[in-house]
């Protein structure tokens, strides 16, 4: 259970995304967001470029979901990978971005518990097997 909300929280804050493209590719101001909040400005070549990183941390999140949910490792890489690519985006609309950047740290964190979880299991069946 907890895996699976985990991806669907993954699978949320990737389509978060998507309102940051929308919002810098000028496709449109969903909810309550506007043009005027996001850096660079919206319609921009930078924003176009940005707006670019911001899809590409959606197909993350949403890769790293489905990983997780079928419980491949692989999920590691990918998740830390699209964190790290949401925060790069979400640092300059930090006022309105804390909450994505609380998810991206959280994955930073799960990322790093897992990793270190599997470290001391592979030690712990080394140890037994030598002992």
């Amino acid at each position: 259970m907890p895996r699976t909300l985990a991806a669907v929280v993954l699978v949320i804050h990737g389509l978060v995304h998507l309102m940051g493209t929308s919002l810098l590719w000028k496709w449109g101001q969903p909810g309550e967001l506007h043009y005027g909040d996001v850096r660079p400005e919206a319609g921009s070549t930078a924003a176009m470029v940005v707006g670019g990183a911001w899809l590409i941390a959606l197909l993350l999140y949403l890769v790293t979901a489905a990983l997780l949910a079928t419980g491949r490792p692989a999920w590691r890489p990918v998740g830390l990978l699209a964190a790290l690519v949401s925060t790069v985006v979400l640092v300059p609309s930090a006022s309105i971005a804390w909450a994505g950047l609380a998810v991206d740290v959280a994955v930073f964190v799960g990322v790093a518990v897992s990793v270190t979880a599997v470290k001391r299991s592979r030690e712990a069946v080394g140890a037994r097997s030598h002992g």
